[in-house]
């Protein structure tokens, strides 16, 4: 991998990666949690196709059937239900005994078969050539070396086969304005304004996405801890993506995609999400125009890779 895409400088250890995406199932945290535990998954879903329309067009979901699919980074099951609804053998794994427990939850909340259990995906526990797609929609950009894990990937498709995969896009919106522009100037005059009062107490651990005030307390207490040095961009990338205590993120440009994959035949590569949509005023703007944005600053590289 080139130095373009070269990790973050957050922790190697994958206990770390496990305690942190361990606290709850991704995606968890965009949605209440309401009394009737199927209508929770089924706001969640609802959450993510709406916001992530691009996620069902890529998976092609339909195109499963009779296939067996291999999930890696399950979350709490939204896909593995897409899958299994459609007719797949699905098989779904996660680092996190959080994220098995939560598919497993809810494929039997919707009566669909699927198997799931935990599993690092840098050594998988499946013989060569046992499936024939392989599914990862944002899970391989946290695990400390993608490149194991993309040959773990090779390994288990079959000849044929089909790796769908989803990384964070370096040449995007997202990283480029919000991650180096805004988010380290809000942290500059947050250090700023804090540094005369001296240490403030750490919010919480483990928070998840970017939107909670208390990530600010996060940042700050990370700042303190490793200097100005934080700051760099190599540095500062992890801490924004899916939380300040993020312990491994990557981003990829088209070149870096080009290498990962490169034992493979055929690679496609899509960019999209630029999910105005999320956001009140955001509604009003039209699909068709969202998606040129998507393609042209998004924060997904959607990869389509067949052994």
């Amino acid at each position: 991998m080139s130095n373009e895409a070269a990790p973050v400088c957050g922790s190697d250890d994958l206990r770390d990666v496990h305690a942190f995406w361990n606290t709850a199932p991704c995606g968890s945290h965009f949605v209440d949690r309401l009394a009737d535990e199927r209508a929770t998954f089924a706001a969640y879903r609802r959450f993510r196709y709406q916001t992530e329309w691009h996620i069902p067009e890529f998976a092609a979901f339909a195109e499963s059937r009779d296939k067996r699919v291999l999930e890696i980074g399950c979350g709490n099951g939204a896909d593995a239900v897409m899958f299994a609804a459609h007719g797949a053998r699905y098989v779904g794994v996660d680092l996190t005994e959080k994220a098995v427990d939560a598919t497993r939850r809810h494929l039997a909340l919707e009566g669909l078969e699927g198997q799931c259990r935990v599993a690092n995906v840098e050594q998988l526990d499946y013989a060569d050539a046992t499936f024939d797609i392989v599914y990862s929609y944002g899970a391989l950009h946290h695990t400390p070396s993608p490149e194991r894990a993309m040959r773990e990937v090779w390994r288990v498709l079959k000849p044929g086969g089909t790796a769908l995969v989803m990384l964070y896009h370096r040449h995007s919106f997202n990283y480029y304005v919000r991650i180096l522009a805004y988010m380290r100037a809000r942290l500059l005059v947050e250090i700023l304004t804090r540094s005369w009062r001296g240490a403030a107490d750490r919010a919480r651990s483990g928070l998840r996405g970017n939107a909670a005030a208390e990530i600010w307390d996060v940042h700050y207490q990370n700042f303190r801890r490793r200097g100005w040095s934080y700051l760099r961009a190599d540095t500062f990338t992890h801490h924004c993506t899916d939380g300040p205590d993020c312990p491994r993120a990557y981003v990829f440009s088209r070149r870096d995609v080009a290498r990962l994959f490169g034992g493979f035949t055929a690679i496609d590569l899509q960019v999209a999400h630029f999910p105005l949509n999320k956001y009140s005023l955001g509604v009003l703007v039209p699909r068709p125009l969202e998606r040129r944005l998507g393609a042209a600053l998004g924060w997904h590289l959607q990869i389509r890779a067949v052994k």
